[in-house]
């Protein structure tokens, strides 16, 4: 009985992160002028801008479609978002922050409905991602690092201007 309750916490805490995170990104990213968003630390790495525009596409092309062909599908195959691809087919750079942060919130807000009161079985339902077997509750897991991962630059990012 523990290990149920132990593993309801987990999936709990999980959610919540993953519906903490549009917020946590707003607060990095809201106060900043418009040329401090384009701004790039260097030659290789993105902008503020772009990270935003980054999550706004991986969370409606990639984690939507993922989640709900893992819910609807039998293993189902999930494809994988070239996001540096997408950044310059796209031109992120001259894309609208405020409309591109937007769209990654509520995009978010209906993913988090969409996974927010799953049973044991839904979150045990598999695909296969990146040639591999990934459960549902895998992928809400690499949502949570993937997200980590871009609070992390995003905080570094914004913390080199002044």
């Amino acid at each position: 009985m523990q290990d149920k309750a132990a593993a309801l916490q987990e999936y709990q805490n999980l959610v919540s992160a993953l519906e903490d995170t549009p917020r946590r990104i707003t607060q990095l990213v809201s106060d900043l002028g418009e040329s401090k968003l384009r701004e790039r630390s260097r030659e290789k790495s993105w902008s503020v801008l772009e990270h935003i525009c980054h999550l706004r596409d991986i969370e409606k092309e990639g984690y939507a479609v993922r989640i709900t062909k893992l819910l609807t599908e039998d293993q189902p195959f999930l494809e994988d978002v070239n996001g540096d691809k997408l950044a310059v087919e796209r031109a992120y750079i001259n894309q609208d922050f405020h409309g591109a942060l937007e769209a990654f919130v509520k995009t978010r807000a209906v993913n988090i409905e969409a996974i927010r009161d799953l049973s044991a079985g839904q979150l045990s339902r598999c695909g296969i991602f990146d040639n591999s077997p990934l459960s549902l509750l895998g992928l809400l897991n690499k949502m949570r690092e993937h997200d980590q991962e871009h609070i992390n630059e995003l905080a570094q990012l914004t913390t080199q201007f002044p």
